[in-house]
């Protein structure tokens, strides 16, 4: 890694209060194996506010432009304006031209765990993504690619953002709890 690439990974939510919707976005890939199609790739986009999982899809590769694609989805059907904070791992994906340039047409702000970071740095995500295993893809096999974003929908869309409570949120799904306090910031 050059010195020039060490000094733009920058952690800029690691102490910063999250008070609002489309404030902060992470985004993560998770591996997935299938019977019939191999491995393939759950990309998603959380909304740090409300824990709502903004965008998502299951792809057979992890190029950028794949992310890309799932990230323009999070913007058409969430709006985010200028200054959205994106945090991600340090994946070459992330860290591309490519995926910074596509940023910085939004004018939002990229932000990645640190170099020596320890998977706190982006713990809801991993927590998402381990709650994701043990509640739906653990039970099961995954048959296809298409398989596995039926069964993702199932969980995803119908039940994690609309159902699933949690703690941190007052006991609401992250629907319930947007819907409850997004009037407040209107």
């Amino acid at each position: 890694m050059t010195e020039k690439e060490r000094q733009q990974i920058i952690n800029r939510i690691k102490e910063l209060e999250i008070t609002k919707k489309n404030q902060v976005w992470t985004t993560d890939i998770s591996y997935l194996k299938t019977t019939q199609d191999g491995t393939v790739y759950f990309i998603s986009f959380i909304d740090l506010w409300s824990r709502k999982v903004v965008a998502w899809d299951v792809c057979k590769n992890q190029k950028t432009d794949t992310i890309l694609s799932v990230l323009k989805k999070a913007i058409k059907n969430n709006q985010p304006t200028p200054g959205l904070i994106i945090h991600s791992d340090k994946g070459s994906q992330m860290r591309s031209k490519m995926y910074r340039d596509f940023l910085g047409k939004y004018n939002f702000i990229y932000s990645y765990t640190s170099l020596d970071h320890s998977c706190d740095e982006n713990a809801i995500h991993e927590s998402f993504h381990a709650q994701l295993k043990k509640e739906k893809v653990y039970l099961m096999k995954l048959k296809t690619l298409q398989h596995t974003k039926q069964v993702l929908h199932e969980y995803v869309d119908k039940f994690y953002n609309n159902v699933r409570i949690q703690a941190c949120l007052k006991y609401l799904s992250p629907l319930q709890f947007e819907q409850i306090n997004e009037k407040v910031y209107v």
